[in-house]
């Protein structure tokens, strides 16, 4: 047989032109590597089976049969291919026609997936970049990636939208996969809040702010437009994407010192050297292989969910001043309740803030109805009074006031109990007229806030208003102080001068 198979293969190379024969001996193969299927469908691709090995000790190591360029393109050596199987895949080529169509088919199936770079500079041999790519290519990683970017579907549009706008790397729509899960109600430990993660004492520069009805943290449009601000304004003081992103972790302050007092280091050095925070050590390499797999999602067998390109034409936003219900206005816009909720997420309540301006958010085609209800001043719009529970107060006295009956108070707050309100607590009064907030008892008249009280340990403002028989929010406000505040031993306070009889 092996004879035979020899005479064969010299008849055919008479056959053909000295540079046909060549070309059949050493003629190009599909990549031994590309992408093949098994019998229970599941996708095996180049990037899967060329991915970097993680050894015991931590440290990530080249495949044998793998080569990672500087670019982050894994490519593939081919010096083990038998010789043997080019020459029968290259006699293959000479079939009949339909035999070439086969074989075009079957090339075009095998074909590779092209690794993109992320568009970040970063050490091919990283080896915590390779640990994470590792940990979030298992079965499970890229279970957990497809469920975090499904929640990310909605606002995909508006960031990538955001990103070509400002001019960075497109990669950084995936910063929110490490930040929140995608999750626009992600609250971390610290109390940082939202999808890209804002805390309440950086928001400031960037127009975003939080009060008694909304936290415009929780808004995923503008905490994107905020987010995309600072990365850019980090870009700028470094021109390194890496510090960039260990600065949105850490905080610009930490990384310039730490930059500046090591000769202005770039970020793999600091990290090499320990000078950064741990969190900060594991953040951007976690980034980048997250970037790096999801920018390569095919090559990876990952199917992202599918998002609208242009969802984010599909809303406008309309300026506001004035306290609002917005599932009223959609029922009166005939807009659906749901959508509107979706977006405007940064309300509390559902309600607008009274007396400052609020971007209310609807879907563009109902832009001219809902201007129409907002400045038609005869339309009432607000549903329910939120009022703050004081000392004194009892839901009597707030049903007249609000001309409504106790039970309509407790129907709209479960659980309350009428003969033990707690102080400090807001509630829910349905608001069927217009009418200015309840002030609550006026100020004791004579009261002489002419004594001084030291405190003790133990102390708080509702015990000592008691001892001295005023309210507790009248003594807050003779002491400048908050009602909430933790007292310090030894405050010295002002108090009434308590008669003796």
């Amino acid at each position: 047989m092996r004879f035979f198979g020899v005479y064969i293969l010299c008849q055919i190379m008479a056959f053909f032109p000295q540079h046909a024969a060549a070309q059949i001996l050493t003629g190009p193969v599909a990549n031994p590597v590309a992408t093949r299927t098994n019998a229970n469908s599941s996708t095996q691709t180049a990037a899967e089976e060329a991915a970097p090995e993680t050894e015991s000790n931590g440290k990530a190591e080249e495949s044998e049969n793998t080569k990672e360029s500087a670019d982050g393109t894994i490519k593939t050596k081919d010096e083990n291919i038998d010789k043997s199987q080019v020459v029968a895949e290259q006699i293959q080529q000479f079939a009949p026609a339909e035999g070439e169509e086969n074989a075009e088919k079957t090339a075009k199936a095998e074909e590779p997936v092209e690794i993109q770079p992320i568009g970040i500079t970063y050490p091919k041999n990283d080896a915590l970049v390779k640990k994470y790519i590792d940990q979030y290519t298992t079965s499970y990683g890229k279970k957990w990636l497809v469920t975090v970017m499904q929640n990310g579907a909605p606002y995909r549009s508006y960031i990538k939208a955001k990103i070509a706008e400002y001019g960075i790397p497109e990669c950084i729509e995936f910063l929110p996969v490490i930040e929140s899960s995608f999750r626009i109600d992600a609250v971390s430990k610290s109390g940082a809040m939202g999808l890209w993660q804002f805390m309440k004492n950086s928001i400031g520069p960037f127009g975003i702010r939080v009060n008694e009805w909304m936290d415009e943290r929780c808004d995923p449009w503008l905490e994107t437009d905020a987010a995309l601000k600072k990365l850019k304004e980090n870009y700028g003081v470094f021109n390194d994407w890496a510090l960039a992103l260990a600065a949105y972790n850490s905080g610009l302050g930490a990384i310039t010192r730490a930059y500046k007092s090591n000769n202005n280091a770039d970020y793999w050095t600091l990290a090499r050297k320990k000078k950064l925070k741990n969190e900060t050590i594991q953040y951007v390499p976690k980034f980048i292989a997250i970037a790096h797999i999801l920018t390569n999602a095919k090559a990876y067998g990952i199917e992202l969910p599918e998002y609208e390109s242009e969802a984010h034409q599909n809303f406008t936003v309309l300026q506001v001043n004035r306290n609002m219900d917005i599932s009223m206005i959609a029922e009166l816009a005939e807009i659906d309740t749901k959508t509107m909720k979706f977006l405007n997420p940064a309300l509390l309540y559902g309600v607008t803030p009274p007396g400052i301006k609020y971007g209310l958010r609807i879907p563009a085609e109902s832009l001219e109805s809902v201007q129409a209800i907002v400045d038609d001043k005869s339309i009432f719009l607000l549903k329910f009074h939120r009022y703050k529970i004081k000392s004194g107060d009892n839901l009597s006295t707030l049903a007249k006031h609000y001309g409504v009956s106790v039970k309509m108070i407790t129907d709209a707050n479960p659980g309350i109990k009428p003969n033990a309100l707690q102080i400090g607590k807001t509630i829910l009064i349905p608001a069927f007229k217009d009418v200015a907030p309840y002030a609550g008892k006026s100020k004791a008249s004579g009261v002489n806030y002419g004594g001084s009280y030291t405190v003790k340990k133990g102390d708080n403002l509702w015990n000592i208003s008691q001892r001295y028989g005023v309210q507790v929010e009248e003594l807050a406000a003779e002491n400048n102080i908050d009602l909430n505040a933790t007292l310090r031993e030894g405050r010295v306070l002002k108090v009434p001068i308590l008669s003796i009889e």
